[in-house]
């Protein structure tokens, strides 16, 4: 097995970054089970563990997401509804929304997180059969990216503060 140095590692953490614009190519079921693998082994508080994920991977759910908010997902290849216990888990599904992202990128599939709005979270829940004392809020898409949309979208010079404006040392 090949060695990966401390500096590609960081180099793949370093390009992540949000795609929304998919081509329709199928993400097979084994990187699928994969990206949910890495997710599983993600952190949350005490290691309870409260989060769980709805794969949604009909055409039509995800064309209903886009209209409650999470427009990236009416085109990804698969979405990930992440479902926990209540607010006070937040935390816990941005780490686990994260997990997912890196998993996607280590298959070199482009992805995002995107929020369900109005009256997204409740009209998902009772569609998909999601009890009423959970929260489902947080989305994330995944697909191949379309190269072409990228390339067509106009560049964000100031994408990064520099490393003098992110970061204070000792005392802010």
């Amino acid at each position: 097995m090949a060695q990966t140095s401390s500096n590609e590692l960081s180099r793949f953490l370093r390009r992540l970054h949000a795609v929304r614009e998919y081509t329709q190519e199928p993400i097979s079921e084994d990187v699928i089970q994969d990206i949910l693998e890495v997710g599983r082994w993600s952190g949350s508080s005490a290691n309870k563990q409260p989060t769980e994920i709805v794969v949604i991977r009909d055409p039509e759910l995800q064309s209903k997401f886009g209209e409650w908010g999470a427009r990236p997902a009416a085109t990804a290849g698969v979405v990930f509804l992440i479902v926990s216990g209540s607010e006070a888990n937040a935390f816990d599904e941005g780490r686990l929304a994260e997990r997912l992202l890196l998993g996607a990128a280590a298959h070199g599939l482009g992805s995002t997180v995107a929020t369900l709005k109005g009256e997204g979270p409740a009209a998902a829940k009772q569609l998909l059969g999601i009890p009423e004392d959970r929260r489902a809020i947080f989305v994330v898409a995944v697909g191949h990216t379309d190269v072409e949309a990228r390339r067509a979208r106009k560049p964000n010079p100031e994408a990064r503060k520099p490393i003098e404006q992110f970061a204070h040392w000792d005392r802010y």
